[in-house]
C-alpha cells in the first residue's frame, strides 16, 4: 500500500492475506463524513471491536502506517521506495513453502473465521449498508445539496459545523 488507502481501497486491503505499507501510506474509512456505510465490514473481525470503532465512528482518514500495524491491518511498513520489493519478497517466501500446506493452512484459517460468523456478519453489515445508502433524511437532503453546490469540503465543513 502506498499514498491514500480509504474507504472501500482500505476494506480491499484488510481483505489481503499480507498488506505491506509504505511508512508514509495514510489509512482511514470516512464514510461516515459522507453518510455512506461500509459494504464490506472486515474491520471488527481482524483489528477487533474497538480499533474498528474508532475508524469508522470517527471517519478517521489520516491513520500512519504504523497504527495499522499496531492494529494488525498491516503487517509490514517498509520505507516507500522499498514497498513493491517488500512484497515481492514475502511472496517469495510463501511460494518457497510446501504448496498444499500452505493452500490447507489459509483454507483452515479462513473456515474458523466462517465458524466463528464471520461471512454471516458481512452479509448483515451489508443489508445495513444498503439501508444507509438507500433512507433519506433531512440531514442526508441537506448534505447532499451543499455537495452537489460546493463540494465535498463544504459539505463536509456543514456537518462538522452542526456538531460545534
Amino acid at each position: 500500500m502506498h499514498g491514500y488507502c480509504l474507504g472501500s481501497a482500505l476494506e480491499l486491503a484488510v481483505a489481503c492475506d499480507l498488506t505491506v505499507a509504505a511508512e508514509d501510506c495514510r489509512f482511514g474509512e470516512p464514510e461516515v463524513r459522507f453518510g455512506s456505510g461500509i459494504v464490506a465490514l472486515l474491520l471488527p473481525w481482524l483489528a477487533g471491536p474497538k480499533a474498528a470503532k474508532y475508524l469508522l465512528l470517527t471517519g478517521e482518514d489520516r491513520a500512519s502506517a504504523a497504527e495499522m500495524l499496531a492494529i494488525g491491518l498491516v503487517n509490514k511498513v517498509v520505507p516507500a521506495a522499498a514497498v513493491v520489493d517488500e512484497a515481492v519478497a514475502l511472496a517469495g517466501r510463501i511460494a518457497a513453502n510446501d504448496a498444499q500446506a500452505v493452500r490447507l493452512t489459509k483454507r483452515a484459517i479462513n473456515r474458523s473465521l466462517d465458524i466463528g460468523g464471520m461471512r454471516q456478519a458481512m452479509l448483515a453489515a451489508l443489508d445495513i449498508d444498503v439501508e444507509i445508502e438507500t433512507n433519506e433524511t433531512a440531514e442526508s437532503r441537506a448534505f447532499d445539496e451543499i455537495l452537489k453546490r460546493d463540494g465535498a469540503k463544504a459539505a463536509i465543513a456543514w456537518r462538522a459545523g452542526r456538531s460545534a
